[in-house]
């Protein structure tokens, strides 16, 4: 396993070009003055989501290694969690996000999301279970949602929130392949669904009737969503996404909205050649901020703590493939509106995949590969 205490944790000159579209004006990118370093909490492979229990312990899922739990600081290995169901492990497909209910102190309900099935047919979906009291089981496992079913292994979205009304939003991506689905609403690739705990379907979901779209679809034409934040005190839902070679976007998510993709990009295919000739459409949302070239978001997290002098109110993005290292950007808010961006952390090598702030007010981030979980630190 890499030591990541040996990885710079300095700031470097920007080098990426990072615009929002709100008339073609451009977000200012800074160098962070705050440097910040990663400091080792847990060791983990290929960590996906985490969630803190309020006793400051952890439950992560690795990809390949279902779910954990540990004490961090106690010197005790994390745990394997039994109960998941088995899930499809090649390519980009595993156990990846996870969340607790709103009132998991009374019921202890887990809900993780997953890719099941085989390589010829598999879907995202998205079961829950009660914790057993000695934290080494999921009892009472059910599926609640299940996506199409696809014969790719790549674009499973699967990041979850709450909102403050109870519901369950659920992130899809597009399978790659079928990217022109994500324009379809009765078609749930390409989407965010927001669905009940128990997986049936709110009333005023805006497809609820099944006429013009499927009943469980809140929003619609997105690529590829790995980051999902619910601001309880706002009621604003924050999405970033994977655009293709550029063009990853931040989104503000709202009902029946369609984002665009892959009508209108910011990026281009792998290969150079245009997906679409057009930045923008009528009908379509522009995002509230984009990367070009892309830092590949995935985990996203407002800070709601004064641990970080000036952050608070303030949203955290992991970047799992950014331009000379770059693995983790502040994004300035002022009045919910995105007014700079900030780059705190490069480290080649490195990639993170979830960022969540613990109980205690600090930022942790889990690296994609074979790294773990760690603690956010200013360096004094």
């Amino acid at each position: 396993m890499p030591n990541l205490l040996r990885l710079p944790a300095l700031a470097l000159a920007a080098v990426l070009t990072a615009c929002s579209q709100t008339g073609g004006t451009a977000t200012p990118v800074s160098v962070s003055e705050t440097k910040v370093k990663l400091e080792p909490l847990v060791a983990a492979e290929q960590a996906w989501g985490l969630a803190f229990l309020s006793d400051g312990a952890l439950l992560f899922t690795e990809k390949e290694g279902g779910l954990k739990y540990v004490v961090p600081g106690t010197g005790v290995d994390p745990k394997p969690v039994s109960g998941l169901p088995p899930a499809l492990t090649e390519g980009q497909a595993g156990y990846l996000g996870l969340a607790l209910d709103p009132d998991f102190e009374d019921n202890r309900l887990v809900y993780v999301a997953l890719s099941s099935g085989t390589s010829a047919a598999n879907a995202t979906a998205v079961v829950r279970g009660r914790l057993s009291d000695d934290n080494s089981a999921l009892e009472a496992v059910e599926e609640i949602f299940r996506g199409k079913t696809r014969d790719t292994a790549y674009h499973y979205g699967s990041r979850l929130a709450f909102a403050n009304d109870g519901t369950l939003f659920v992130t899809v991506g597009e399978a790659f392949k079928y990217k022109e689905l994500a324009q379809n609403p009765k078609d749930v690739l390409g989407k965010i669904v927001r669905i009940n705990p128990d997986g049936s379907i709110p009333a005023d979901n805006p497809f609820a009737d099944g006429v013009a779209g499927d009943p469980a679809v809140w929003s619609y034409g997105h690529r590829n969503p790995q980051g999902l934040y619910y601001d309880t005190v706002s009621g604003t839902l924050w999405e970033t996404e994977h655009g293709p070679k550029g063009g990853d976007e931040l989104n503000i998510i709202t009902r029946g909205t369609n984002y665009g993709w892959p009508a209108i990009t910011y990026g281009v295919d792998y290969d150079g050649t245009i997906i679409s000739d057009k930045t923008e459409a009528e009908g379509m949302a522009q995002p509230e901020t984009f990367w070009v070239p892309s830092i590949a978001p995935s985990g996203l997290t407002m800070l709601n703590s004064d641990v970080y002098p000036g952050w608070r109110g303030d949203l955290f993005a992991g970047g799992m493939n950014g331009p000379a290292g770059l693995v983790l950007v502040r994004i300035d808010l002022d009045g919910g509106k995105v007014i700079g961006k900030e780059d705190l952390l490069r480290a080649d090598g490195m990639a993170i995949r979830d960022v969540v702030q613990g109980p205690d007010g600090y930022l942790y981030v889990a690296t994609k590969d074979f790294d773990g979980i760690f603690k956010v630190v200013v360096v004094e």
